[in-house]
């Protein structure tokens, strides 16, 4: 719901209507409303997101200024420091991932039978394990000072956060392995010593706690008993805000080798949580399972070379 607090402006979306102070603007459920104030002075407004079935806590508003006369962009986007204009496109891709069909599988009442849930945890355990890889790399490539303090402190707090995923389903998951999510969480990995400070600083900041954030916060409808995603619905935002700091620390940023990271970044985190969602849906999970392949396996018996029925 929206609340007009001062000035006078224009709801986008479906049906775009001129609003003014006083008006209240009820978002339907996967509406992604826009806001653009009114000249000269623009508008307030009051963003309130509702708990219980469909909210819809990944959606930020997005709100504009209109450019002189109506014409061209907002001449303030170009005069904006270079990191605000990266946080800008970042959110650009978070919701577009908001709308994603992995996202829209969590808020249906799909998602609620077991057997989904089931499937979802086992294909989340995936990258959960690998994400785990992804933050000892970077600790081990990183060189700046202060990206150290961050990639330690970081590590930190996630570590063990797998096994904590795990004990939601158990010694026996399904899936066990995955080509898809493990290709991507590879690209990942190799990232954390090929990139740049700033690079890997935008990949694991911006691109995956920005991503998570966004997943495991809705997520916590599905699982309400869940430590695991009641967390990391707490420090996600944390997580991303300590890139942030760290990047407006450094003078200079060349922003348009971040703009690529980023951009790449959210590819294969939007090819990860499609592959976690063609095996939450079924479509997906009689593919790349080799009995006991994965990390946390029990088994020590080799995978099956047999080609996957496609």
């Amino acid at each position: 719901m929206l609340v007009i607090t001062d000035g006078s402006g224009e709801v986008l979306g479906g049906s775009p209507r001129r609003v003014q102070v006083g008006d209240v603007v009820l978002v339907p459920p996967g509406g992604l409303p826009g806001l653009v104030g009114g000249a000269p002075d623009g508008l307030s407004a009051i963003s309130i997101h509702f708990e219980g079935e469909g909210a819809r806590w990944d959606t930020p508003c997005l709100c504009a200024t209109p450019a002189p006369d109506g014409l061209g962009e907002d001449p303030s986007r170009d005069a904006a420091p270079p990191l605000e204009r990266l946080v800008e496109e970042n959110e650009v891709h978070a919701r577009e991932f908001a709308g994603s069909p992995l996202m829209r599988l969590i808020r249906s009442e799909r998602a609620r039978a077991d057997d989904v849930k089931r499937r979802m945890l086992g294909a989340l355990q995936i990258w959960s394990d690998a994400f785990q890889k992804v933050l000892c790399a970077r600790v081990v490539f990183e060189s700046h000072p202060a990206a150290i303090a961050i990639a330690e402190r970081h590590l930190a707090d996630e570590i063990g956060h797998n096994r904590r995923l795990a004990r939601l389903h158990g010694p026996s998951r399904v899936p066990s392995w995955d080509r898809g999510i493990a290709a991507a969480s590879s690209w990942f990995i190799e990232r954390m010593g090929s990139a740049s400070t700033e690079e890997r600083t935008v990949l694991v900041h911006f691109v995956i706690e920005r991503c998570a954030d966004v997943l495991l916060t809705a997520a916590q409808a599905l699982f309400p008993g869940s430590n695991y995603f009641s967390t990391h619905a707490q420090v996600d935002a944390d997580h991303f805000k300590l890139g942030y700091e760290l990047l407006k620390s450094f003078p200079g940023l060349d922003v348009a080798s971040l703009r690529g990271a980023l951009t790449e970044g959210w590819q294969m985190m939007n090819m990860i949580c499609q592959r976690i969602n063609d095996i939450a849906e079924g479509s997906g999970a009689a593919l790349d399972l080799p009995p006991s392949c994965g990390p946390t396996g029990d088994s020590q018996r080799e995978p099956s070379m047999a080609p996957a029925a496609e």
